[in-house]
């Protein structure tokens, strides 16, 4: 059964939970295979699943939608996927190498004391950072790319990546100034 798309996109916007649930049965099924084959585990793509259509009812009333759904949820959830593996990539350089996450604040840390609590703050703090800036950063912190890689990947000149590597230490040990 096809609805058609003016019929969804005003119903989700409107709240319509027949609308919510039809979008849901549809799509999650397909959006977990694909989340999985971005994410390689099927757990985490089922949460980052769940965590979309969560996402999609809190803003629904805001939200623009300016093709279809389907696309709409794929791009998405393409989105997450590549958060999560970002993030899980700043899990594993912590865990082989503390120290040099330690590095980037302003009061020396205890590697042994370290808890997850404050990876998550890390995070979180990374993913807030301005949207090129965080591409560098991530490009060449966390993936360890060389500047002359990302300035070309990129189309910027080599010191405009070494601007925005600058601006986001100076964010980050701002922002991250009381973990200790």
């Amino acid at each position: 059964m096809n609805i058609d798309e003016s019929i969804l996109k005003k119903g989700l916007k409107n709240g319509d939970t027949e609308v919510f649930k039809y979008l849901f049965i549809r799509h999650s099924p397909g959006l977990i295979r694909y989340g999985t084959t971005i994410t390689k585990d099927s757990e985490i793509a089922r949460e980052l699943v769940q965590d979309l259509f969560l996402e999609l009812w809190e803003k629904r009333e805001t939200i623009q939608i300016n093709g279809s759904v389907k696309p709409y949820l794929y791009t998405s959830l393409y989105h997450k996927s590549l958060n999560w593996l970002r993030a899980k990539k700043i899990r594993e350089i912590y865990a082989n190498n503390p120290v040099e996450i330690s590095n980037w604040f302003a009061y020396p840390l205890n590697p042994d004391r370290f808890d997850p609590l404050k990876l998550e703050l890390i995070e979180q703090q990374i993913r807030q950072l301005p949207e090129q800036c965080r591409e560098v950063f991530t490009r060449a912190v966390i993936l360890g790319d060389k500047q002359s890689d990302i300035a070309i990947a990129l189309g910027l000149n080599i010191k405009t990546i070494e601007n925005h590597l600058s601006r986001a230490r100076k964010i980050l040990r701002e922002k991250l100034k009381k973990i200790r």
